[in-house]
């Protein structure tokens, strides 16, 4: 049936740069045309050849393969290097076919032919603990990262009106200053003698992140910002849970999943780790409701995130499990992002010393002022030294699609429901033909105006080239509240102290999310104001 579809198709799609076959649902096709005049197979893409019985999955096993899977940035990249710009994976055990992908312009041809309910990855592992493990509290909602189809479209219809809102999302400027201001408080307790940060200083910046979006998923201060947090309080047991669940889905969902067949340790700790997020989450936002029935708020306008949710959904368990599912797919990402802001402005003096007199000519004179709004608007080279910290150390190696028609990418026909298309952006952003010179820290290639560049503008490179917070209908919702995040973060941390890196460079290991594998020691020192 497929190659009849190949041969009814050929003719039509290559006379033209972008066409559509026909209105039969099982056939319809999208084409990017290449320098190639002919369209090719599945089989023709290119990729790792399977064995007999076990497929490709034994290029996952270490003690096998000469694959080396413990950095996803650079697996990837060696993929693109030996087989080309799009990739096949197949016979893998369990699950569809990867389809890798390092082309903008294909990149571009996927987000357009999503469909109406873009379908993304699953994480089958927690799609088992909500469905199978606690259906009694999920009520088969498998939250807004794990959700497909049309349940997928109407949880993001009740989180986008808040979220995705910049007036709503300009209320917490102020709030989220005063975490910033409080954790700059909080180095100092933090120094040594040697004026350098502790070697668990990581930790520390989880424990900003998390202060800073509890303010949105609990409606509340979980009182993270001390120098001892006690490793059994909430915000501890929540940071510990985050960076374990990380860890162990990645095990369960991107490699053998030998779960699926007989009961696993990771399995049993995965449960154990949710059930920690889940009973938190609970505690949290019932009491938040309680508050918030006490006071019946009138202003709408100064309504926050929670309650905004809340009144569009009453059921208390679905605010629940979107708070769990934003401060999961928060905290880790944006402390490491932060993290990774603080390491490369260290390592560029220069940098770093324009980004100060930025600083200082816009931001209040006394700091006991709240940014507000019209500061970080105007903060552009703020901005854009972490536009440039997210392309060099991107937190996230890009996005899933699964798509819901049958597609040419690349002259290649993918068939629907084969193959779920994997979106490396990340490994572009360090090639020199999308931005020259791309392992040096160049914010000015961010600037779309005034100020000289030594290299050709980001502006120029292809759109869906640097895509650190997705596209389309299912990019990131917190991105309003990320940028803010980080905004006030790094101005606040530049405005109060100079940052100097003496130590070897910061390694980092990339899986389902990038992470430091060395201490981040930055060296602190007081300005002279």
């Amino acid at each position: 049936m497929f190659l009849a579809n190949l041969k009814m198709h050929r003719r039509s799609l290559v006379s033209s740069k972008l066409l559509f076959a026909g209105n039969r649902p099982q056939t319809t096709v999208a084409a990017v045309a290449s320098s190639s005049n002919h369209l090719k197979t599945y089989d023709d893409i290119p990729g790792p050849k399977p064995l007999p019985i076990v497929g490709n999955a034994w290029r996952f096993m270490p003690q096998l393969s000469s694959w080396d899977m413990t950095d996803f940035v650079q697996w990837s990249r060696s993929m693109m290097e030996e087989y080309g710009k799009i990739v096949k994976i197949s016979k893998l055990p369990g699950r569809r076919d990867m389809i890798m992908v390092f082309d903008p312009v294909v990149i571009a041809e996927v987000f357009k032919r999503e469909g109406q309910y873009p379908e993304s990855f699953k994480f089958e592992s927690m799609e088992y603990y909500r469905q199978k493990v606690r259906p009694d509290y999920f009520e088969g909602f498998r939250g807004i990262f794990n959700e497909n189809g049309k349940s997928w479209q109407e949880a993001r219809m009740i989180l986008n009106q808040p979220m995705m809102n910049t007036a709503v999302a300009n209320l917490y400027v102020p709030k989220t200053d005063q975490v910033a201001k409080d954790f700059v408080k909080l180095v100092k307790e933090l120094r040594d003698d040697k004026m350098e940060m502790p070697d668990d200083f990581h930790n520390e910046m989880h424990k900003w992140s998390l202060e800073s979006i509890s303010l949105i998923s609990y409606d509340t201060r979980l009182g993270c910002l001390k120098k001892n947090l006690a490793k059994g309080s909430d915000a501890q047991i929540l940071i510990h849970s985050i960076a374990q669940l990380y860890k162990l889905m990645y095990e369960l969902d991107l490699k053998i999943p030998l779960w699926k067949f007989v009961p696993t340790k990771a399995l049993n700790e995965l449960i154990e780790n949710a059930d920690n997020m889940l009973t938190i989450s609970q505690k949290y936002v019932e009491r938040a409701r309680e508050k918030d029935l006490k006071t019946k708020t009138t202003d709408t306008s100064n309504m926050s995130v929670l309650q905004r949710i809340l009144q569009r959904d009453s059921n208390t368990k679905r605010a629940v499990i979107m708070g769990m599912d934003i401060i999961f797919g928060g905290v880790d990402s944006t402390s490491n992002t932060a993290g990774s802001i603080l390491y490369l402005l260290a390592c560029n003096p220069d940098k770093q010393e324009k980004l100060y007199q930025e600083l200082k000519a816009i931001a209040p004179v006394d700091p006991n002022e709240d940014l507000n709004p019209g500061h970080l608007n105007n903060m552009k080279y703020l901005k854009a030294c972490i536009k440039e910290a997210m392309r060099m150390i991107p937190v996230t190696n890009g996005t899933v699609r699964t798509l819901p028609q049958d597609v040419v990418l690349g002259d290649y026909l993918i068939p629907k429901d084969k193959a779920d298309i994997w979106i490396f952006n990340s490994t572009l952003y360090m090639l020199d033909e999308h931005f020259p010179d791309a392992d040096k820290f160049i914010p000015e290639r961010w600037l779309r105006e005034g100020d000289s560049c030594p290299v050709r503008k980001a502006s120029e490179a292809h759109p869906y080239t640097f895509l650190p917070f997705g596209r389309g209908t299912r990019q990131c919702p917190g991105t309003r509240f990320v940028k803010m995040e980080l905004e006030t973060f790094i101005a606040r941390m530049l405005l109060e102290y100079k940052l100097e890196w003496h130590q070897p460079p910061l390694k980092f290991i990339s899986k389902i999310i990038r992470t430091p594998q060395s201490p981040l020691k930055l060296t602190v020192l007081d300005r002279n104001i």
